[in-house]
């Protein structure tokens, strides 16, 4: 297995050669401390499920950073929180893009598909969740994917409501 090269570290050892040579860094710049800033301030209003205002910075921070998993997420959950479902799950899909692995954004997209009328599309991004912080989650998703499974399916909002309770009740197990 190829190691992996940390870009970061790279482009600081390699930034004096750059300027010296009076050559442009390759990809996007670092966070400025005013995107740092910003994304402090989204997550307090995150925090608050201010999601409105939420979405409105976390938008920002996409704005300098398009490849930042984490704030695409959340922007995604503030898009989902506000009924925007189809742009929540373009959020969730481009989380998933750049980490495949993110069981959050997984989790979320699956919820969308359900408020998108679309229950049946939930199941195969709901079985590669798995979170041991968060079995309340797990058991309410093994509980509706069987009942989909068998055919014994409620309605979309029933089913999203019993998933987004066992969120809540969680807690921290999930971001």
């Amino acid at each position: 297995m190829a190691k992996k090269i940390d870009k970061s570290r790279r482009n600081f050892l390699f930034g004096a050669v750059r300027r010296i040579k009076n050559e442009k860094p390759e990809g996007p710049a670092a966070s400025t401390d005013e995107a740092i800033d910003t994304i402090k301030e989204a997550n307090a209003l995150y925090v608050d499920e201010q999601w409105e205002e939420a979405r409105a910075k976390y938008k920002e921070c996409i704005d300098c950073d398009k490849n930042d998993a984490d704030v695409r997420y959340r922007c995604g959950v503030c898009l989902y929180k506000v009924g925007k479902y189809r742009q929540a799950k373009l959020e969730f899909e481009r989380t998933l893009r750049i980490q495949r692995e993110y069981k959050d954004a997984l989790l979320y997209l699956g919820l969308t598909m359900v408020r998108l009328e679309k229950p049946e599309k939930a199941v195969a991004l709901w079985k590669q969740y798995f979170n041991p912080q968060a079995i309340g989650v797990q058991r309410e998703l093994n509980l509706q994917i069987g009942m989909m499974e068998e055919g014994m399916v409620d309605s979309p909002a029933e089913i999203a409501e019993a998933v987004e309770t066992a969120i809540s009740e969680a807690g921290d197990g999930v971001a």
